[in-house]
């Protein structure tokens, strides 16, 4: 978990500092949001969900079938920022 908190700082320059960061993570969802994401965070018990909409792009991982569950939120966050920042380097987005 720590490569990826790792990663989330050098990519954005947010400290998350651990998987309990909800502070940290919640950047990320704001700088989605910010780019016209929406961020869809689903818990129960266990069950950690997080996807992201846009207009221009559709589901993030709904679109492929894919159900996005996660050890924490706060590690979905991430994954998703992330995930969303290789889109917009391929020029997918």
């Amino acid at each position: 978990m720590e490569e990826l908190f790792e990663r989330v700082k050098a990519e954005f320059g947010v400290e998350v500092r651990n998987e309990n960061d909800m502070s940290g993570a919640w950047k990320l969802v704001e700088m989605l949001k910010d780019k016209g994401w929406v961020v869809y965070i689903i818990t129960a018990r266990g069950r950690e969900q997080v996807d992201a909409w846009h207009p221009n792009y559709g589901s993030l991982y709904a679109q492929f079938g894919d159900i996005p569950s996660f050890k924490s939120v706060v590690e979905g966050i991430c994954l998703t920022a992330l995930h969303v920042r290789e889109l917009e380097r391929n020029g997918t987005i």
